[in-house]
């Protein structure tokens, strides 16, 4: 079982955006990324998260350029502490992209997966009538 955090775009913001007039819920598990950990950049690019790939494309040319200096096996071990992290901080880069683009959080919800998360929480927001 995983921890989910829900993201839902208010009513008002939703009715201004034409585009986004049937957003749907967002659940975002609080777990490791292994696409974060092994492909950084395709994770950026798939989640819309711009200032994290410009961060990772600096970052590798940093790493390149000093590698000179401080050896290529201390600049491997750079790269994959930095990829660790990326995979750990995965879920907090996507709940603060989603909070930048309105999105307000919602709740917590265990499941076995963000189908049944959204159901969830879809659920209870039914029952509680809003």
């Amino acid at each position: 079982m995983t921890v989910y955090s829900i993201f839902e775009k208010p009513q008002g913001k939703v009715a201004k955006d034409r585009a986004a007039r049937f957003a749907a819920p967002v659940a975002v598990p609080e777990k490791f990324s292994w696409l974060a950990a092994f492909l950084p950049p395709m994770f950026a690019l798939l989640n819309g998260l711009w200032l994290v790939l410009v961060f990772w494309i600096a970052l590798v040319l940093g790493l390149a350029y000093v590698s000179r200096v401080i050896g290529d096996d201390a600049a491997t071990a750079l790269y994959l502490l930095v990829a660790v992290f990326m995979g750990f901080e995965a879920p907090a880069f996507r709940r603060d992209a989603l909070v930048a683009g309105g999105y307000v959080w919602r709740g917590d919800m265990v499941a076995g997966t963000d189908d049944l998360a959204l159901r969830d929480y879809l659920l209870g927001t039914a029952a509680r009538g809003q």
